[in-house]
Order: structure tokens, then C-alpha cells, then sequence
């Protein structure tokens, strides 16, 4: 199947709120296929529109990361509210996200890790809300969930701290709370330390979108896995010492 038909699909399927039937499970074969995917996708729902958030993670540190773009109008600020039925929700999850306070443009040097610090302003908090446009989200084939914008749904936006050098990752606590359920964890990020994503995503935003850019949200991955939501549930991310995200799901 070509790309471009691939878009196509997915974005009538985001539209319509249609889940998509896989027509073809092997036809999105690489990342470089799917990343092309995103790119059509993106450009057909969002026309001139530059990305204000990215979302990239990994399972663990023996695998590449992957990536997809937030819009602006789906990056929401803490307290937001969000409908279920309108995403397509599958979940929530927990996260840190940097916010970066200088550009990144893309330049025949690789940029340094100091140097992607320095360009950070602070590390905040964000709630991730997953949503896909397959149907048998679960059984559907990974390259798919990548090309439907890594199965992004929206991203909200709490409180940080610009000390965010100081923060000890293994020992970092988040507590997640889901309607009635409390999920507790101490150092469970899959990197252990969610700053070794960044060069890598410095990298490939320099090659795919010009770079990141002053403000730019880069949100890294969920520390307690993906939690089921339902509409009426209050949902509410907090990391002692960095801040707190909260989102109602309507």
C-alpha cells in the first residue's frame, strides 16, 4: 500500500470516530514507512501547523525509541478536560515531560548532551492520553500503531521545576490516581533516567521538522504503563518534587 492511501485511511478514521480495520497488517514494514505515514497525516489534519509537543519512549534502553508529533490544539493545560468518545481513549498515562526553553535548529554537529540541557527550561509533569483510530487496537501490528501517531490522543500540561538537574531518578516517586484506583511507583521510568531519550530525538527533529523550538514539550514515557480511563474519572499525576497534571475525562 502506498503512504499516502495510509493517511488517507487514518485520517478518515480519526474524522468519521470509524475504528480502522487493518486492510494490509504488513504494509507499514519499517519506522522510516511509518514516520513517513505521520507526516501525511499530520500535514492532511493540521495544514501549516508546527508541532508544539513530541512524544517519545522506548521499552527499554536496548530498543530505539520511537516518536510522533502533538499538535498545539491538542497539548492542554492542566486542570483540562477531555472527552473519552472524542479521542477514542484507550488510557492514561503518567509522565515528565522537558519544555525546552532555547531552539535546537538542525547543524552538521551533533548537539552535545550539555548543550541539550542547557536549551531545557524546566521538567513539568503531564498526563498522556492514548487514543487510537484501529480497530483491535491490541492486536493490531506495531508498525500501524506507529504511523497512527503513536497511538497519541492528547497531552496534558502541569506544573514542573526549572531545578530539574537535581531530581534523582531512580528515587523518584509518582503516585497516579485514576477515578478510584492508586497506582504508587519509585524509579520506573524504562531509561531510568527519561534525559537519555533526548539525543536521539534532538537528532531526529533536526532531520524530519527543523528542529525543536523554544517551548517545545517533549514528553518521555509512562511510569506506571498505560491505565484504563472512563468518562467521570478524575485523573490526577503527581511526582514529589517536580509537580502535579490533572485532567477530568468526560
Amino acid at each position: 500500500m502506498r503512504t499516502d492511501l495510509i493517511a488517507s485511511l487514518l485520517v478518515h478514521a480519526r474524522r468519521s470516530r470509524q475504528p480502522l480495520v487493518v486492510p494490509d497488517k504488513a504494509a507499514v514494514k519499517t519506522d522510516v514507512v511509518a514516520y513517513r505515514v505521520q507526516d501525511k497525516v499530520y500535514a492532511k489534519l493540521w495544514p501549516g501547523k508546527l508541532p508544539a509537543a513530541w512524544k517519545v519512549g522506548a521499552p527499554s534502553d536496548k530498543v530505539e525509541p520511537a516518536t510522533a508529533p502533538i499538535p498545539p490544539e491538542l497539548v492542554l493545560a492542566s486542570p483540562a478536560r477531555a472527552s473519552a468518545s472524542a479521542l477514542n481513549l484507550i488510557g492514561v498515562e503518567a509522565e515528565v515531560a522537558y519544555r525546552f526553553a532555547r531552539d535546537l535548529p538542525p547543524r552538521e554537529k551533533p548537539y552535545t548532551e550539555e548543550e541539550i540541557a542547557g536549551a531545557i527550561g524546566e521538567v513539568v509533569v503531564a498526563v498522556e492520553l492514548c487514543a487510537t483510530r484501529l480497530a483491535n487496537w491490541k492486536d493490531a501490528p506495531g508498525g500501524w500503531k506507529l504511523a497512527d501517531l503513536q497511538s497519541s490522543g492528547a497531552l496534558v500540561v502541569g506544573s514542573g521545576t526549572s531545578d530539574w538537574r537535581a531530581i534523582r531518578w531512580p528515587k523518584q516517586q509518582v503516585k497516579f490516581r485514576v477515578g478510584e484506583r492508586v497506582s504508587k511507583a519509585t524509579g520506573t521510568h524504562p531509561f531510568g533516567d527519561p534525559f537519555r531519550l533526548l539525543p536521539w530525538l534532538v537528532a531526529h527533529c533536526a532531520g524530519r521538522t527543523g528542529g525543536l523550538r523554544k517551548g517545545d514539550v517533549v514528553t518521555t514515557g509512562a511510569w506506571t504503563g498505560l491505565e484504563p480511563a472512563k468518562p467521570g474519572d478524575i485523573v490526577v499525576a503527581k511526582f514529589p518534587g517536580i509537580g502535579e497534571a490533572r485532567v477530568q475525562i468526560e
